[in-house]
C-alpha cells in the first residue's frame, strides 16, 4: 500500500504537464529576463576556436568601403573647401576616422560570439530607445535646417567633437537583434497573434514614430519593413502579413497625405510616371549626373553636376556623382558589388543551423540591401525621392560604423557555419 503510493507520487513528481502558454503581457517574466541556464558564449572566442570566416563577404565590404573614401572626396571637396574656409578635406577626414573605428568595430563584432547579442537583446533594444528620447533633449539633441522649412533632430551631440551620433542607426540593428531573439526562444510564438505578432508590432510602432517625430521617414521605413521581413521569414501567419500590411499602408498614406512635403514629392513622382519632362529638381539634376556621364564617365573628379547643382552630393545623391565620373560601368559594377553583398548574406543565413543566427543574418542582410535599393532607386529615378544615404559609400559617420559592425556580425555567424562544415 506505502508502496503503491510512493510510485504515484513519484510518477506524480516526475510527470511535466505542457501548459499552453498565456497572453504575452502575463509572461513579464519570461520576456524580460535572460534564462537562469545559459551555454557559455565566449568559449570559442580564441581564433584557435574559430571557424574562417567568409572571404567573399569580407572582400566585397572592403571595396565597397574603398569606394566610398574616394567618392567622398570626389563629391565633396569642394563642398568642403566652401563651408570651412578653403578647407577641402573636412568631409573626407571625418569620413576615414569613422571608416578606421568601423573596420576596429568590425574586426572585433567578427570573433565576438553573435549569441552574445541573444543574451542582452533587450539591454540593447532598451538603450536604443533611451538614446532616440535623447534626440529631443536640447542640451543634448543637435539640428539642422531642413529642405522643407522645418529642423531635423536626429543626431546626439557628443561632446566638442565634430562627430554627432544618430541613434537611428543602433535602432535598426537592436530591433533586429529583439525580434531574432524573440523568435528563436519559441519559434511557435510567432505564429500567435496576441502573444507573437502584437508585442513586436508595438516596439516597431514605437520606434517608428520616435524616428517620424525628427524627422526621419525614410529610416522609419526602412526599419518598419526590415523587421516585418525578419518576422515573415521568422514564421508568422501569411495572414497576419496581409492584415498588416493593409493596416500600414492605410498609416503611410494618411501619413503623407497630412504632411505636404511628402504630398508634393510623392506628386511628382506620379507626374514623372506619367510625363519623363514633369521631374522635380533633385531628380532633374540628378539623372542629368547619370547621363553626362554616359559608358565610361568623365573621370575622377570631373563631375559637373557636383558643382552647385546636384543636391547632397556627399550623401543622399553620391551614386550619381559615381555614375558621372565613372559610367554606366562604373554604377553597374557598384550595384553588381551590392548584389554580390546580398548574396553571401542570404547565403550565411540560408546554411546557418542556429535559428537566432540565421534570423539575424537576414536582418542585417535585409537592412543594408533594402538601403542600397532605395538610394540606387531614388537617384535613377525608379522611387520617390528620399533621403536615404548609400550603405558604405555616402558620407556619415553613425551610418558606416554602425554598418561594418552589423557585418561584424555576419563575418561571425558565418565563422560559425564554416566551423561546422569543417
Amino acid at each position: 500500500m506505502f508502496r503503491s503510493y510512493q510510485n504515484s507520487s513519484r510518477s506524480r513528481k516526475n510527470f511535466k504537464t505542457k501548459r499552453k502558454p498565456g497572453p504575452w503581457w502575463t509572461n513579464t517574466r519570461d520576456y524580460f529576463e535572460r534564462e537562469k541556464e545559459q551555454e557559455p558564449i565566449f568559449d570559442t572566442l580564441s581564433p584557435g576556436k574559430q571557424g574562417r570566416m567568409d572571404k567573399v563577404l569580407l572582400a566585397v565590404t572592403l571595396c565597397l568601403v574603398a569606394i566610398g573614401v574616394l567618392m567622398v572626396y570626389s563629391s565633396s571637396h569642394l563642398l568642403s573647401s566652401r563651408h570651412y574656409d578653403g578647407y577641402s578635406f573636412r568631409y573626407l577626414q571625418i569620413h576615414i576616422i569613422a571608416c578606421v573605428l568601423g573596420l576596429v568595430g568590425m574586426y572585433m563584432a567578427s570573433y565576438l560570439p553573435y549569441k552574445f547579442y541573444a543574451r542582452y537583446a533587450n539591454l540593447f533594444l532598451i538603450l536604443s530607445f533611451v538614446m532616440l528620447l535623447l534626440v529631443f533633449v536640447p542640451s543634448l539633441g543637435s539640428s539642422v535646417q531642413g529642405a522643407e522649412g522645418g529642423r531635423f533632430r536626429r543626431w546626439i551631440r557628443i561632446g566638442n567633437l565634430p562627430i554627432n551620433f544618430q541613434p537611428v542607426e543602433l535602432a535598426k540593428i537592436a530591433l533586429v537583434i529583439h525580434v531574432a531573439n524573440f523568435i528563436s526562444r519559441n519559434p511557435e510564438r510567432i505564429k500567435s497573434f496576441f502573444n507573437g505578432v502584437l508585442p513586436n508590432i508595438l516596439i516597431i510602432a514605437a520606434a517608428f514614430g520616435l524616428v517620424v517625430s525628427q524627422p526621419d521617414f525614410g529610416s522609419a521605413f526602412l526599419l518598419a519593413v526590415t523587421v516585418c521581413i525578419v518576422l515573415f521569414v521568422g514564421g508568422m501567419r501569411i495572414w497576419h502579413v496581409l492584415t498588416l500590411s493593409g493596416i500600414g499602408v492605410g498609416c503611410l498614406s494618411l501619413l503623407i497625405a497630412r504632411d505636404s512635403y511628402k504630398l508634393k514629392r510623392l506628386m511628382d513622382y506620379v507626374a514623372m510616371l506619367k510625363s519623363p519632362d514633369a521631374t522635380n529638381y533633385q531628380l532633374t539634376r540628378s539623372l542629368d549626373a547619370l547621363e553626362g556621364g554616359g559608358l565610361l564617365g568623365l573621370g575622377l573628379d570631373s563631375s559637373l553636376q557636383k558643382i552647385s547643382r546636384l543636391p547632397y552630393p556627399h550623401t543622399d545623391f553620391i551614386f550619381a556623382v559615381l555614375g558621372e565620373e565613372f559610367g554606366f560601368i562604373g554604377a553597374a559594377a557598384v550595384t553588381i558589388i551590392f548584389m554580390l553583398f546580398i548574396w553571401r548574406g542570404l547565403h550565411i543565413a540560408r546554411y546557418t543551423s542556429d535559428h537566432f543566427g540565421s534570423l539575424l543574418a537576414i536582418g542585417i542582410t535585409t537592412l543594408i540591401g533594402l538601403q542600397a535599393f532605395i538610394n540606387i532607386g531614388v537617384v535613377t529615378g525608379l522611387l520617390p525621392t528620399k533621403g536615404i544615404t548609400l550603405p558604405f559609400i555616402s558620407y556619415g559617420g553613425s551610418s558606416i560604423v554602425l554598418s561594418l559592425l552589423s557585418v561584424g556580425i555576419l563575418l561571425n555567424i558565418s565563422r560559425g557555419m564554416n566551423r561546422e562544415t569543417e
